[in-house]
């Protein structure tokens, strides 16, 4: 018999981890909405309803903030925030306020559009971390040949192929702006 389809929300909530989950992020939301408008008084590009702006947990709120200065201006505004939430009937006694950093995919790093080409000190960088990466591949190589057939040998060629990977990128990033120097001298 094939189980009947159900949307997430439905699943979640038959599960007392699942519904917990979801009070908590009710909860979030609830609380960003409460502060949103003050929070856009102070910062104008701040939206504490957007995806991970706010998490309540238990009595604390935690706010992430894109940018430094964002957090600045909004850890001014603390007690305005905790006076608006209790005013809304929320138990908050701390709030938290941090920087949320934005995670980069491999690919972002190495094909960012108009990403400027590396300079000297960065090519120096990365030379030495290739000399570095060197003898770690060869130590996974060597592991992975020496090691009897296990989990620990597989992931010892993971490690390996990784590296490799990574090693080979680090020499086309050089050679590419190499290139790129070569033809601004040319110029």
């Amino acid at each position: 018999m094939t189980p009947i389809p159900r949307r997430l929300p439905d699943a979640l909530a038959q599960s007392e981890a699942g519904s917990a989950l979801l009070q908590r992020y009710s909860a979030s939301q609830r609380a960003a909405t409460a502060i949103q408008a003050e929070c856009q008084n102070i910062v104008p590009e701040f939206d504490p309803a957007r995806s991970g702006g706010c998490e309540l947990r238990g009595t604390t709120l935690r706010v992430n903030a894109r940018h430094p200065a964002q957090v600045a201006k909004l850890r001014q505004a603390v007690p305005r925030l905790l006076r608006i939430l209790k005013q809304q009937g929320f138990d908050v006694i701390e709030i938290k306020i941090g920087v949320q950093p934005r995670a980069l995919s491999s690919s972002d790093r190495h094909d960012a559009p108009g990403r400027a080409a590396a300079g000297p000190g960065e090519a120096a960088i990365r030379r030495k971390l290739a000399s570095q990466f060197g003898p770690a591949l060869e130590f996974a190589k060597k592991l992975a040949l020496t090691l009897p057939d296990s989990p620990l040998r597989a992931a010892a060629r993971r490690m390996a192929a990784s590296l490799s990977v990574g090693l080979a990128r680090m020499r086309e990033s050089d050679q590419a702006g190499d290139q790129q120097h070569t033809e601004e001298d040319e110029a």
